[in-house]
């Protein structure tokens, strides 16, 4: 009988229960937002800096230079016959000389680059041609 009176308390203390409404997790919104905003202004400083170097490259340069008729067959001739390495002054001057970019993107990358390195030097090209490489 003993048993029975616990069981039946057990259960009228089970009825009793009510379920509570659960509290909302915690949630940092804060750190969120913040490093939203962070990611979002990097992202517009990189589309800022790209579009700038873009209208900084894409900017039209002075227009063509008067100069004798023969004078830039003359300089055509001298850069063919006189390589040398590129600065950023030869090419800046290149610039200056020619109508657009591609004239002088052509002239550079069809020069002649048949130069001799000076006595005591060896080219970098010929020593690597010469090593027998086994795969």
């Amino acid at each position: 009988m003993n048993m029975q009176n616990d069981d039946e308390k057990f259960e009228k203390f089970l009825r009793q229960f009510q379920p509570r409404k659960p509290e909302p997790l915690p949630i940092e919104k804060q750190e969120r937002s913040s490093r939203r905003r962070l990611v979002f202004g990097a992202w517009a400083a990189a589309a800022a800096a790209v579009l700038i170097a873009a209208v900084l490259v894409m900017r039209p340069g002075p227009g063509p230079t008067q100069s004798q008729p023969g004078s830039e067959v003359l300089a055509n001739r001298e850069h063919l016959t006189n390589p040398q390495t590129l600065t950023i002054g030869s090419a800046n001057a290149l610039l200056a000389q020619k109508p657009s970019v591609k004239a002088v993107v052509d002239e550079m990358a069809f020069k002649s680059q048949s130069t001799q390195p000076s006595k005591g030097m060896q080219s970098v090209l010929a020593v690597l041609s010469r090593e027998n490489i086994k795969l």
